[in-house]
């Protein structure tokens, strides 16, 4: 079978853990012998290790959060009805002719590319990732969820639905909260639905547990993934470490036990979470599925989370401990409980074959 993926953004110009799930998917598909391809966008600086299966199509997506308010909301207008991206991708689409295309985040690569498909009488299957169907933001902090029911938000979910309005669209999502948050605000209600957790590759180390002393935060160094409670947090145990991996634009300042380590690759990331004692992901956003946390089973390495979106369906599946999100106190105290009564492991990391069940 011929299969397209489309992503807004693929290796080299990766950031998140949606990007890490299209590559997985990809090699996954292609072992069980199937011809994939993949549709993507670049910056204006193109890299020169891109890959040869994707057509890459230039978009400022990337720059987006650098935009004004007004800029940004011209570029979101532009984002639904993007006629150069939709007549780019319906021409790679007649040319290549693929049997299935499955879509990820759409945002940079316009709204009407499920009109593309649709009208190519193509399967069509469709992967949620976070929120960017029912706010363009993607982002919905902890305390804001009005920020979905606005007259602004409905307007853009009722244009959203009509878009992907498809008898042949499935719809599949690594949370039962967020697809049932789509549904709930009238999306999808008819299409054929499917809850898959994100596919993880179990790293081959050859490394022992070993004693440590270290809580470790990876992900964006950003606002909305919580990075100041975690550093609030490593000021209350000076007795342990506080690792940092990831990059981003916020700029860290803390006590001495505090290492930043800067952005690792996935094999780098696996050892360091093995070699961990936890790791704390204290998110403020809405999260859907964080890869971390499936990293994290993979080396039977504990999670202590904000109870938040769709992390309490993976602490149930994995193990673990929940806090209250944005509370540096309720942080505290279950970190004192993991420290003092530690944590049981489900160790049930051995999911099926993702590119089987998406397939099936």
């Amino acid at each position: 079978m011929k299969i397209c993926l489309i992503n807004n953004l693929y290796k080299p110009y990766q950031k998140g853990g949606a990007e890490r799930v299209v590559e997985i998917l990809s090699n996954k598909l292609s072992d069980l012998g199937h011809q994939v391809f993949l549709i993507s966008t670049k910056t204006k600086i193109t890299k020169d290790n891109e890959e040869k299966n994707v057509y890459y199509l230039s978009s400022s997506y990337s720059e987006l959060n650098q935009f004004s308010f007004i800029k940004r909301l011209i570029w979101q207008i532009n984002n639904l009805i993007d006629l150069k991206k939709y007549k780019e991708i319906s021409l790679i689409i007649k040319n290549e002719k693929p049997d299935l295309v499955i879509t990820h985040n759409l945002m940079g690569l316009g709204l009407l590319t499920p009109k593309a498909i649709k009208e190519a009488k193509i399967n069509h299957i469709h992967v949620l990732h976070d929120i960017q169907l029912l706010h363009p933001s993607g982002l919905m902090y902890y305390g804001q969820e009005n920020l979905i029911n606005s007259i602004f938000a409905k307007t853009y979910q009722k244009i959203v639905n009509l878009l992907f309005n498809n008898k042949n669209l499935t719809i599949v999502s690594p949370s039962k909260w967020l697809l049932d948050l789509h549904q709930a605000h009238g999306l999808f209600k008819n299409n054929q639905t499917k809850v898959i957790p994100n596919p993880f590759v179990k790293p081959e180390l050859n490394y022992q547990k070993i004693e440590s002393k270290d809580f470790i935060f990876i992900g964006q160094l950003e606002e909305h993934k919580g990075l100041d409670l975690f550093l609030a947090a490593a000021a209350r145990f000076t007795d342990y470490n506080f690792l940092v991996v990831g990059d981003g634009s916020l700029t860290i300042k803390g006590a001495n036990n505090i290492k930043v380590l800067g952005r690792k690759n996935s094999n780098e990331v696996s050892v360091l979470l093995n070699n961990s004692l936890a790791a704390i992901i204290p998110s403020r956003c809405y999260e859907n599925s964080p890869t971390v946390i499936y990293e994290a089973a993979a080396v039977n390495t504990p999670v202590i989370a904000a109870n938040l979106g769709g992390i309490p369906e993976l602490i149930e599946r994995f193990g673990g401990l929940l806090f209250e999100p944005d509370n540096l106190d309720s942080l505290i105290m279950t970190i004192e409980e993991f420290i003092e009564h530690g944590v049981i492991l489900k160790n049930q990391n051995k999911n099926k074959n993702y590119a089987e069940e998406i397939l099936a």
